[in-house]
């Protein structure tokens, strides 16, 4: 779910379209099992079912939450500015560069998992990159 949020989707679609992926791993769940990587099915299912909501119009900005006890404030600060700076992102580069950075798919992964192709995928993540250090930089 919070990949989802991290990737430009309000709380509530988050949740939303993660029970649905939950929902549909459980239904081949004897087949996902037995794969080489069941929580990858779970997070291609649920970036599918995002993928169904770029076309609507931009949904509420990232809202930033509470730090979680324990962290330490220079990781916090760093990680609200992250979250600002992908809130500024187009959905698809946005989507892109969590499933990559936050959840640590390959390019070739993320591809598939949005039924892009790889080069599209690469060409978002470079688009990212260079726009996320550059607010970074700017804002840090």
């Amino acid at each position: 779910m919070r990949a989802l949020e991290l990737s430009g989707s309000p709380r509530a679609v988050a949740e939303e379209v993660a029970q649905e992926a939950f929902a549909r791993t459980l239904v081949h769940w004897a087949r996902v099992r037995k794969g080489s990587n069941p929580a990858g099915y779970v997070f291609r299912t649920a970036f599918r079912l995002l993928r169904r909501t770029w076309r609507r119009p931009a949904g509420e900005p990232l809202g930033a939450d509470p730090v979680a006890a324990g962290d330490v404030a220079s990781e916090a600060v760093v990680a609200v500015a992250v979250e600002r700076a992908l809130a500024t992102q187009p959905p698809r580069r946005r989507a892109c560069a969590v499933a990559c950075f936050v959840v640590g798919l390959s390019p070739k992964e993320a591809a598939r998992a949005f039924g892009l192709a790889e080069g599209t995928v690469r060409k978002q993540l470079a688009l990212a990159r260079e726009s996320l250090e550059e607010a970074l930089r700017e804002g840090g």
